[in-house]
């Protein structure tokens, strides 16, 4: 066997024609050309490894160092770097330099050189080989200027954008406003989100991952959340990564859009179209559980009297501080709004499963709603006294919006009929027997 090996040997040998020629022929596969310096660093050598590759015109180094050759593209620094290096008179590999070709595009070659010593150890110069890495290079610019877009994008967004899993663990963060975090970005990375986040922005987060994982993105999901400065609305966008159980997470802050498009501008309460979606999501989870609950319809008895005989300033102040009162009473956890003019809408929940215990919350905040509202409020040195109509509706388990609100308003105006300032309340169940 090792004769046989042996034959192979010597046959492959003479087909590369020596020892010389094989170097040659395995230099050919890892070099473009070869090159050769005196003691000067003058390149007295410079000629391609094997015939056919598309060089630049090599003779154009010969007589030159390279930090002097017209062909070679190097700035004072470079300069300076590659004179120290060859004034090392060491070996050195990879050194990449810059051929300007006559159409004004560079092109790039990586360097390699050993020193050539005598007997006596004196330096006489280098010889080495240089390699084409311009595609190289041109990828990597390409890269550095997709990254420096990507990285200018990102600085001119003003969003937030987190890399998450599917375990809700986070392996990155983008923060361009820190103060929309709830967190500091440096205890973001490597915790999950159920530990940095409140539980229903948690369950919207799933929700949108699961969204994503099945259908590859997920839009238009929104959350709120108490921050330093007050209570931020978000809306949050989700693509999959590709290949990976790995997200892209996109938070905009849509506080003052939301605000816009979901409050009521004079009062700050939620419009009529917000404070019915929340209505019905409220009705939505009272079908799941057993408690009671109850609709207040409230509106300001002979509002049209405040705004004929002192103005619409003054029915826009009274309506401010009712608002305001309104939102002291109501548990911030209940919806409360203004469906418009002087009728505001509020659900109590959680009353318990006790009916009498669930009709003296009812009564009381009632009572709290009309003697609070009651009370004097301040206008250009005066005062200025209103009253409330209250009718309040009962029921357990799951009901219709609509007809929920039909049978709060009759029994608003049925406190109306008993002479104003008044509350009736009813359960829903008697009411239908009677609709």
């Amino acid at each position: 066997m090792e004769s046989v090996c042996a034959e192979r040997r010597v046959a492959a040998g003479e087909r590369l024609g020596g020892d010389g020629a094989l170097a040659e022929a395995l230099l050919a596969q890892v070099a473009d050309w070869r090159w050769a310096m005196d003691a000067e660093f003058r390149i007295v050598r410079a000629e391609p490894l094997a015939e056919g590759r598309r060089l630049p015109p090599l003779p154009a180094l010969i007589g030159y160092r390279p930090w002097e050759c017209p062909a070679l593209v190097l700035d004072e620094r470079r300069r300076r770097r590659h004179e120290r290096l060859l004034w090392q008179c060491q070996p050195f590999r990879g050194v990449e330099l810059a051929w300007r070709t006559d159409r004004g595009r560079q092109r790039w070659f990586s360097i390699s050189g050993v020193p050539q010593l005598d007997e006596q150890g004196h330096f006489h110069g280098y010889v080495g080989v240089a390699t084409d890495v311009t595609a190289r290079r041109r990828v990597e610019q390409s890269l550095r200027d997709v990254r420096a877009e990507l990285d200018a994008t990102l600085r001119a967004l003003p969003d937030l954008m987190f890399e998450i899993d599917g375990d809700g663990v986070f392996h990155g963060v983008h923060a361009p406003q820190p103060e929309l975090l709830a967190v500091p970005a440096e205890r973001i990375v490597g915790r999950r989100d159920v530990d940095l986040l409140p539980p229903e922005v948690v369950r919207i987060t799933h929700q949108a991952l699961d969204q994503a994982r099945e259908h590859g993105a997920a839009r238009g999901h929104r959350y709120r959340i108490k921050l330093a400065d007050g209570v931020h609305w978000f809306e949050m966008s989700v693509a999959r990564k590709a290949g990976r159980d790995r997200y892209v997470v996109v938070v905009r802050d849509i506080t003052e859009l939301n605000a816009l498009a979901f409050y009521d501008p004079l009062t700050g309460l939620p419009n009529r179209r917000l404070l019915l979606d929340r209505v019905e999501q409220a009705l939505l989870r009272l079908a799941r559980e057993p408690d009671w609950a109850a609709l207040l319809f409230i509106d300001v008895d002979d509002f049209k009297r405040v705004n004929d005989t002192l103005g619409h300033a003054a029915g826009d102040r009274v309506l401010q501080e009712l608002a305001q009162r309104m939102r002291a009473v109501v548990r911030s956890s209940d919806p409360l709004g203004r469906l418009g003019g002087d009728e505001f809408l509020a659900l109590l929940t959680d009353l318990g499963t006790d009916l009498y215990s669930a009709r003296r919350t009812v009564q009381r905040v009632g009572s709290q709603l009309r003697e609070r509202l009651s009370q004097p409020i301040a206008w250009h040195g005066g005062v200025v006294t209103v009253s409330l109509s209250i009718g309040g509706v009962l029921f357990r388990g799951a009901q219709q919006p609509d007809r929920l609100m039909q049978a709060a308003d009759q029994l608003m105006y049925r406190a109306k009929d008993r002479g104003k300032n008044a509350i009736a309340i009813q359960l829903m169940s008697a009411l239908v027997r009677r609709m």
